[in-house]
């Protein structure tokens, strides 16, 4: 019997190893890839104590109405006839008030700072490099309802402690001289930081290799047999099988599945995202950035330029969708009209696991089980990741006792 597995070799099951190993526990991790890709090499890089307020928040549904059935919006569902859909919707509909955002921003306050902290310390360890740097992000806005919502947020964010320092246009050429912005202004949060997530994952597969942790790719686990406290069967596709005292479910946005195969409900839906890689294009800026109107990320990532963004609900439609890409790369150069990208090569995409209520599932599956649950983290995946290790690590030490009992969120933890 192996001590801990974890199903999923993205950012979340590789900061549970991480923590897990470090804690002198024996930790195999099974992935249906190579690990060599995911969303946890494609996405923004952004570590980001500032993005406190959850998916399901009251804004998220104007917009939402607004954009969920345009096909170049930076939100969009694609319509479909599934009940579980439709249920997802209005648990999202029903989380998404002002209560739900005061009772998670403490929460995801602390779980951001702890990941950058975590990066920061991991990026001078020897065998590491992967480009973090702590310059903040920009949140940029072109309108007047840009700079209502970003100056509030700030407002917010102050509260919490976060220092969120509000820009003018002109203000802004002292944060990145030379760069060109067309924009009203923005919020700059210093706090934040980035890095180069496909050089952190290739890094900690490596370190975590050399350590001693098993890696089983190519491997898809079909269901998981849950037998009470300290004993779970888990079931492969070559019909083999694996038992474990604890298993971690660390899948992303294929958890869901994977637990209604096991016979448990976990509402999670994919929330498709893209992103493109430039080789150091002109006019391209320093300082990492969110266009708020548009929902694109831009990050300097060494040599290179990521362009990432919209949130897709379209039930793993493996498609790129050419209007979501055109919208990007318009919503870049319509922000910084000097930055020019002639050839973008190809989109990548990926799947965000996102919850009814924004908040990622992190605990046992019931009481006295072996399954533990963390996934679900939407976006914020890489920047939430090294907290959801550690509270996994003391889960399984003890130090917590977390029942998530059929619905959970991080708000428990409070």
């Amino acid at each position: 019997m192996k001590e801990v597995v974890i199903v999923g070799g993205g950012i979340v099951g590789l900061c549970c190893a991480w923590h897990l190993h470090e804690a002198g526990l024996k930790v195999s991790i099974i992935d249906k890839g190579d690990f060599s890709a995911g969303c946890s090499f494609g996405n923004s890089g952004m570590i980001v104590p500032s993005h406190f307020i959850p998916l399901a928040s009251p804004g998220m549904i104007s917009k939402g109405l607004k954009w969920m059935f345009s096909k170049g919006s930076p939100f969009y569902i694609r319509p479909r006839l599934k009940l579980e859909l439709a249920q997802w919707l209005w648990q999202f509909y029903r989380s998404a008030d002002k209560k739900h955002v005061l009772e998670s921003a403490l929460l995801l306050r602390d779980m951001h700072i702890e990941g950058r902290e975590f990066y920061r310390q991991l990026n001078t360890s020897s065998g590491f490099g992967f480009h973090f740097e702590n310059k903040g992000i920009l949140m940029m806005y072109q309108s007047t309802s840009g700079e209502h919502e970003e100056v509030e947020t700030a407002e917010m964010a102050y509260e919490l402690g976060i220092e969120a320092n509000v820009l003018s246009s002109e203000a802004l050429n002292a944060i990145d001289p030379g760069i060109k912005m067309n924009v009203r202004g923005a919020v700059h949060y210093p706090g934040d930081a980035h890095l180069a997530p496909q050089e952190l994952m290739q890094q900690m597969i490596a370190q975590l290799l050399n350590s001693g942790v098993e890696f089983i790719g190519l491997t898809e686990v079909m269901k998981i047999e849950d037998k009470g406290k300290n004993d779970a069967e888990i079931h492969l596709q070559n019909k083999n099988s694996i038992h474990a005292k604890h298993v971690i479910i660390a899948a992303g946005s294929w958890s869901g599945m994977l637990m209604k195969k096991s016979g448990y409900k976990l509402p999670m839906q994919d929330g498709k995202g893209y992103s493109m890689t430039i080789h150091q294009p002109p006019g391209m800026p320093t300082i990492p950035a969110i266009l708020t109107e548009a929902r694109v990320a831009i990050t300097p990532m060494g040599g290179h330029l990521r362009v990432a963004g919209t949130l897709e609900i379209s039930g793993m439609d493996q498609r790129v969708n050419p209007h979501k890409i055109k919208s990007i790369l318009s919503a870049a150069s319509s922000y910084y009209p000097e930055l020019k990208i002639s050839d973008p090569g190809p989109a990548w995409y990926g799947y965000r696991p996102c919850t009814p209520d924004g908040m990622p599932y992190i605990g046992h599956l019931r009481k006295d089980s072996s399954i533990i649950l963390a996934t679900g983290h939407a976006m914020m995946g890489l920047s939430l990741a090294p907290a959801t290790g550690r509270i996994v690590r003391d889960i399984i030490l003890g130090k917590l006792m977390i029942d998530i009992g059929g619905k959970f969120n991080t708000r428990r933890f409070v």
